[in-house]
C-alpha cells in the first residue's frame, strides 16, 4: 500500500487523476440520465415512519467529513427515535467518535485491491435493512453507487445529473458548502446549524492542554497549519517569513504538520525561535485536542480549517484560489484573507488578538477580502 499512498500524494498524479475522473464521470452521468424519471422534492414526508437511516458521505477529505457530520446532530436532536448509521471512510472514522451513531461503516482505499472487503461491507449494509439512505453533500458517483447497493427502501439525494435515481431530492443548491447540510435538514423539517460539527471530550482537551504546556511552556498560542491541497497550498517561504514576523512581534505560536508536510519540518524549525514550536505529528484525536486549546488557527483552505470552525476556534483563513470562498468559515470570530503577504497575516493577528494574546474575537471583514482581491 506504500506505493499507492505515494502515487496518491504525488502532485502530478493528483492532477492526472482529476482529469481522468472528470472524463469518466461525464460518461457515467450521461448513461444514468437515459433512465430519467421525475424526482420529488424532499419534504418532512421523506422521514415519515423512518426508524433506521443511513447517511452516506464516503469522502476521504477531512473537511467534507466534518461538514457532513452536522446532519447527525440534526437527526439526533430532531428525531431521537431514529437509529442513525453513517457510511464514511476509514481515514476519517476517528472524527466521528463521541457522536450519537448506532453504527459507523467505513469505505477504504484498500478495497480496490481487496474487493472481498467491499462485498463484506455491502452485506453488512443490506443486513441493516435501512428505511432511508441519504446522500450527504454534493453529487458523488461513489455515494450514488453505494446508495443503490445498500438495500435501503427509499433514497434521498441532491439536485443534478443523478437526481432521477432518487425517490426525493433536495431542491436547494446553496452557494456556500456549510449550507448544503443545513438546507437539506431544513427540507426535512430538522433544525441544523450552517457550520461543521465535531465532538471533543473535556478529557481530550485537558490532556492536550497539559501536553502543550509541558512541550512548549505556552498556555495560549496561535496555531499555524501549513498544509493544503494542490493549488490551495502556500509555499514554504511564505510560512518561514510569517514565523519570522511573529517572532519579531513576540506572538506565541505552534506549527502543526500533516503527513504530507513532514518534509517542511526542518526548514520551519530553523526559523522558529523563542516564541514558536513545531509540533510532532500526532493521531487525529490528539490533533483535535490541540485545536481545541488554540487561541486561533491560521490556515489555508484545508481540513483543519473546517475542524477549527466546528470547534468554534477563531480561524484566519488564507485563500489562494477563488473557489475556496465557497468553503471559507463564516463564524463571528473568523476572518478571510485572499492571497495575503506574510506581513499582512501577522498584522491581522496583532490587530485582532492584541497584546498578550487576549481572546478578542475576529471580525469577518469583507472589505479586507475585496481589497486583497483587487491587488
Amino acid at each position: 500500500m506504500f506505493s499507492l499512498t505515494y502515487l496518491r500524494r504525488h502532485t502530478a498524479m493528483r492532477h492526472l487523476g482529476r482529469r481522468l475522473e472528470k472524463a469518466a464521470k461525464s460518461w457515467v452521468y450521461r448513461a444514468i440520465a437515459r433512465g430519467s424519471r421525475s424526482a420529488r422534492p424532499a419534504t418532512p414526508e421523506a422521514i415519515h415512519g423512518v426508524r433506521r437511516v443511513l447517511l452516506v458521505r464516503p469522502n476521504f477529505r477531512i473537511g467534507n467529513a466534518v461538514i457532513g457530520a452536522r446532519l447527525i446532530q440534526a437527526f439526533a436532536e430532531g428525531r431521537p427515535e431514529i437509529d442513525i448509521d453513517y457510511l464514511g471512510t476509514d481515514t476519517t472514522r476517528a472524527l466521528f467518535e463521541g457522536m450519537p451513531l448506532a453504527n459507523y461503516h467505513a469505505l477504504s482505499r484498500s478495497m480496490l485491491v481487496r474487493p472481498w472487503r467491499l462485498v463484506q461491507l455491502l452485506v453488512r449494509l443490506r443486513q441493516r435493512k435501512y428505511d432511508l439512505a441519504i446522500q450527504v453533500g454534493d453529487n458523488s458517483l461513489t455515494s450514488w453507487l453505494l446508495i443503490q447497493l445498500c438495500g435501503a427502501r427509499k433514497s434521498l439525494g441532491q439536485r443534478g445529473r443523478l437526481e432521477a435515481s432518487h425517490d426525493w431530492v433536495s431542491d436547494v443548491s446553496p452557494s456556500h458548502a456549510h449550507e448544503i447540510v443545513s438546507s437539506l435538514a431544513a427540507s426535512l423539517g430538522l433544525a441544523c446549524s450552517s457550520r461543521p460539527w465535531l465532538v471533543v471530550s473535556e478529557q481530550e482537551r485537558r490532556v492536550a492542554a497539559t501536553g502543550l504546556t509541558s512541550l512548549s511552556g505556552l498556555q495560549a498560542s496561535i496555531g499555524i497549519f501549513v498544509g493544503g491541497h494542490l493549488g490551495k497550498r502556500l509555499p514554504l517561504e511564505f510560512w518561514q517569513d510569517l514565523l519570522r514576523d511573529l517572532e519579531q512581534r513576540q506572538k506565541p505560536y505552534l506549527v502543526l504538520l500533516g503527513p504530507e508536510e513532514e518534509t517542511m519540518r526542518t526548514p520551519l524549525e530553523s526559523v522558529a525561535g523563542e516564541f514558536g514550536r513545531v509540533l510532532p505529528q500526532m493521531p487525529l484525536r490528539d490533533f483535535l485536542g490541540v485545536l481545541a486549546n488554540l487561541v486561533c488557527l491560521i490556515t489555508p483552505d484545508t481540513g483543519p480549517m473546517h475542524m477549527a470552525a466546528a470547534l468554534e476556534i477563531p480561524v484566519l483563513a488564507l485563500l489562494r484560489v477563488g473557489k475556496s470562498r465557497k468553503f471559507s468559515p463564516r463564524g463571528p470570530s473568523d476572518l478571510t484573507l485572499f492571497q495575503p503577504t506574510p506581513a499582512e497575516v501577522a498584522e491581522q493577528v496583532c490587530v485582532n488578538l492584541g497584546p498578550g494574546l487576549s481572546q478578542k474575537k475576529y471580525r469577518h471583514s469583507s472589505s479586507l477580502l475585496l481589497a486583497s482581491d483587487n491587488r
